[in-house]
């Protein structure tokens, strides 16, 4: 039997300094959101009935914001026989705060995941884009690189936006005014739609994965093919 891991990270920063009297730092979007994603996919995958050739593992790990040690471990020591994982599909904090016209894939040119990405989201109509910020590094910044470590293809995911717009200013300022602060809570103004959306997508790559005849593969001019 071969795996597809579909991951996010159940931990967040726990309680610190206080910022307007609050020292709760609660992590909706980071990463509440992922969790509640591969939930979902797992609820609507059941009710489908798929039975996809590859299986599927749901896995949520902890401290990832103390240096992905929960997928360090899993990659290292996973439940499956490791040299049969091909992929790893991880969510963290992607960002479902406006309308999903486009995704931003993290790892879109790398490997022949970026093609599988790019047929789910034309299924829905939406529109793929490279990471905008590749300084940031996000790439190697969370849950996938222990996979990536590995040998084993990944992508992470953003909802996308143009430079300039609306979805802009709204993924920067909460970058600014809520990324690690307390105010990462159930009152910011999330898109369930958009959400809903891209979790529909997720598990249209994650069944093309899973079915498909071939493995992923690192593309020849990727870095992380060594």
């Amino acid at each position: 039997d071969e795996y597809v891991i579909m991951s996010a990270h159940l931990d967040h920063m726990g309680v610190g300094r206080a910022i307007d009297g609050d020292t709760i730092y609660n992590g909706a979007m980071d990463d509440a959101s992922g969790i509640a994603s591969i939930l979902e996919m797992a609820r609507i995958m059941k009710e489908s009935g798929a039975k996809p050739k590859r299986s599927i593992v749901f896995l949520a790990v902890a401290a990832e914001e103390k240096g992905e040690l929960g997928s360090r471990y899993f990659a290292s020591r996973p439940t499956v026989e490791r040299k049969h994982i091909v992929a790893d599909i991880n969510l963290d904090m992607f960002m479902p705060l406006f309308d999903l016209k486009w995704i931003e894939v993290q790892g879109l040119a790398e490997s022949t995941l970026g093609d599988t990405i790019r047929e789910a989201a034309k299924e829905y109509g939406v529109q793929v884009q490279a990471d905008k910020e590749p300084d940031q590094n996000r790439f190697i910044r969370s849950d996938q690189y222990s996979f990536i470590r590995a040998g084993v293809p990944s992508l992470a995911f953003k909802f996308g936006y143009e430079f300039g717009t609306a979805e802009d200013k709204i993924f920067h300022d909460f970058i600014r005014d809520r990324y690690h602060k307390p105010s990462d809570d159930l009152n910011q103004p999330v898109d369930k739609a958009a959400a809903a959306k891209f979790d529909r997508i997720m598990v249209s790559l994650l069944e093309r994965v899973a079915d498909s005849a071939a493995r992923p593969q690192w593309k020849d001019d990727s870095f992380f093919k060594r």
